[in-house]
C-alpha cells in the first residue's frame, strides 16, 4: 500500500514518514468527506468514554425527539429516575437539562442538514419541533444563519 520496502525480522515494527509529508496538502482532498469522517470519529470516541449521566440523558433526548420536544420529566421517567434525581446527577456533572436538549438539537440539526435528501420539514420533525418555522428560528439562534443558508454554504 505504501510502496515501501519491508524488512522481516527487524528489531522493531514501524513506519517512517518524512516530516514534509505531514505538512503537505492533498490535491484531491474532499472537505465534505473529511468533515463527515470527523463527525463519525467524534461519535465513536464519545461511545468509548464512560457512560455518564450527561451521555445517558443526551441519548434519551435523541431517542425521544421525533415524538416532540421531550420534557425533563419524560427523560427522567425513561431513565427510571425521579426528576429531582435527574437534576442532581446532571448538576454533579456540571450540566443542565435545557442546555443538553438545546445542544443535542443543534448537533443533530447540523448532521441532518448535511444530508441533501433530508428536507427541512423532515429535519424539524426529527428534532421535535412543532413546525419548520420554529426550527428555522432556533437554527438561526444557534448558528446565526438560516438552515437554507447553511445548506447553500455546503455546496
Amino acid at each position: 500500500m505504501f510502496r515501501s520496502p519491508v524488512y522481516f525480522a527487524a528489531e522493531e515494527d514501524r513506519l517512517e514518514f518524512a516530516l514534509v509529508d505531514f505538512d503537505s496538502h492533498l490535491d484531491d482532498a474532499n472537505p465534505e468527506l473529511a468533515e463527515h469522517n470527523e463527525t463519525v470519529l467524534k461519535r465513536t470516541l464519545a461511545q468509548l468514554k464512560p457512560l455518564t449521566w450527561e451521555r445517558k440523558v443526551r441519548d434519551a433526548i435523541e431517542e425521544q425527539l421525533p415524538e416532540g420536544e421531550p420534557s425533563a420529566d419524560r427523560i427522567a421517567e425513561a431513565l427510571h429516575l425521579s426528576l429531582r434525581s435527574l437534576q442532581r446527577h446532571l448538576a454533579d456533572e456540571g450540566c443542565r437539562f435545557d442546555a443538553l436538549l438545546n445542544e443535542s438539537r443543534e448537533n443533530l440539526a447540523l448532521l441532518h442538514l448535511r444530508d441533501p435528501q433530508c428536507s427541512l420539514s423532515e429535519v424539524s420533525y426529527l428534532l421535535g419541533f412543532a413546525d419548520t418555522s420554529s426550527f428555522s428560528r432556533a437554527f438561526k439562534r444557534w448558528t446565526g444563519m438560516t438552515p437554507g443558508q447553511f445548506r447553500d454554504g455546503l455546496r
